[in-house]
This record gives C-alpha cells, sequence and structure tokens, in this order.
C-alpha cells in the first residue's frame, strides 16, 4: 500500500470531517461540534500515525 496516498487520504478525510462537524454544530449545536472535531482529529492523527510509522 502506498503510504503517501494513505496520508493523503486521511488528511483529506479528516478535512471533511472538520467541515462535517461544522454543519454538525449548526444541527446540534455544541454536542455536535465536539463529536465532529473529536472525529476528525481521529482521522488526522491516523495519518500522523502512518507518516512515523513508514520512516522506521
Amino acid at each position: 500500500m502506498n503510504i503517501q496516498a494513505a496520508v493523503f487520504a486521511c488528511r483529506f478525510t479528516g478535512v471533511i470531517g472538520f467541515l462535517a462537524s461544522i454543519y454538525l454544530f449548526q444541527l446540534y449545536e455544541w454536542p455536535g461540534l465536539i463529536a465532529g472535531l473529536i472525529g476528525s482529529s481521529l482521522w488526522f492523527l491516523l495519518a500522523i500515525y502512518l507518516k512515523r510509522s513508514s520512516k522506521s
């Protein structure tokens, strides 16, 4: 599996998740925003993990 493609996909999904969290804020206010940001940050953390694991 191409690590650079996986990192790009994780970051792209994180950005989409961030935009979705803004939409969730409009629907559910603060709980929706917090849930969306947590989900989005998981994708960014996965991208960081993949990038670091590929260097070793």
